[in-house]
């Protein structure tokens, strides 16, 4: 009988947005679970927090946020998989980590079309960030110091695979420097060991080391965007310093279980986007160093996603880059 009623309901909400909205809401009961594929502690956990937070008022349920990162987002993905489609199950991830896992892997341990992506919430751009010990103040000094200073050219990445890896590579082939690439498991370890001096120099996204720019303890050289971001003016683009190419901008997002009703994930993508506009969460989300997206739809992200595999396609495949 309980499966019976949860056939209909979806039936019903794949026909009506009302209907959506009462579904979410009936749930209460129930805790709306957002699963990470980061370690806690990163600027994607805060945003995750700050947004349910909102979706907790909104819809009167307690939201949850539970970190299951590994194998490059896959972890978290395969955990997603197995859930109901009835959406007491979210995903918060980088856009890349999904667009690009069959691009990168040799035995993808799972498709894009897997999961259904609902919205996207927040972008940043990737950096070249270094540490005080390099004594550099420009990226101009910084090359010049690699090329001076071969030992030193270790740069460190959250993982093993995506945009940073790419930034690398691209720097490596227009720069002629043979920058050694240090994958780390997330971003925080590698925060530790960049204000340790353990390794002079990172490539991650602003929102990793925003806080310790502004502090002094870390310096952000560039960043790969096309205009200077209005969260840090004083850190100039790749484009402008003539490398027009090195445009790196993640953005972040929310996935469902496949085969969730269409009209729910319009609910949620409802949901967020109100959430995402609301001012106090706009600057909460800016002060870790991200940009609020308003307004997307389950559709739109679902190109957004797809038209990242196709942008960086090539230049994976030209890279030769694969992790197994």
């Amino acid at each position: 009988m309980i499966n019976i009623r949860r056939r209909r309901l979806s039936t019903l909400l794949a026909a009506s947005s009302i209907g959506a909205a009462g579904w979410v809401r009936a749930q209460d009961k129930k805790p709306l679970t957002v699963i990470l594929t980061v370690p806690a502690g990163t600027s994607i956990d805060a945003l995750a927090r700050t947004l349910g937070e909102k979706m907790r008022a909104s819809l009167g349920r307690t939201v949850v946020v539970e970190s299951r990162p590994g194998a490059g987002g896959a972890v978290a993905v395969q955990y997603l998989k197995q859930q109901s489609t009835e959406g007491s199950v979210l995903m918060l991830a980088p856009t890349s980590a999904i667009s690009m896992h069959t691009l990168f892997s040799s035995t993808p341990a799972f498709d894009p079309k897997d999961i259904t992506p609902v919205c996207e919430v927040a972008a940043a751009p990737h950096t070249i960030t270094v540490n005080r010990a390099m004594g550099v103040n420009n990226f101009k000094e910084y090359v010049e110091h690699m090329r001076k200073n071969p030992q030193l050219t270790s740069i460190g990445t959250p993982s093993l695979a995506g945009l940073a890896t790419l930034m690398i590579y691209q720097m490596r082939k227009t720069l002629g420097i043979d920058f050694q690439h240090v994958p780390y498991k997330g971003g925080q370890p590698l925060l530790a060991d960049l204000l340790g001096n353990q390794v002079p120099a990172a490539a991650s996204v602003i929102a990793d080391y925003l806080p310790e720019h502004r502090s002094g303890r870390l310096r952000i050289l560039v960043h790969a965007s096309n205009e200077r971001s209005p969260l840090a003016p004083d850190i100039p683009t790749f484009k402008e310093l003539g490398y027009p190419f090195y445009e790196a901008r993640t953005t972040f997002g929310y996935y469902a279980t496949k085969g969730t009703p269409d009209a729910l994930l319009a609910e949620y993508a409802k949901l967020l986007s109100t959430a995402v506009n609301s001012p106090d969460v706009v600057e909460k989300i800016q002060a870790i160093g991200l940009t609020p997206i308003a307004g997307s739809t389950p559709q739109g992200y679902a190109n957004v996603v797809a038209k990242d595999a196709t942008q960086w396609g090539p230049l994976i495949l030209e890279s030769g880059l694969k992790i197994n």
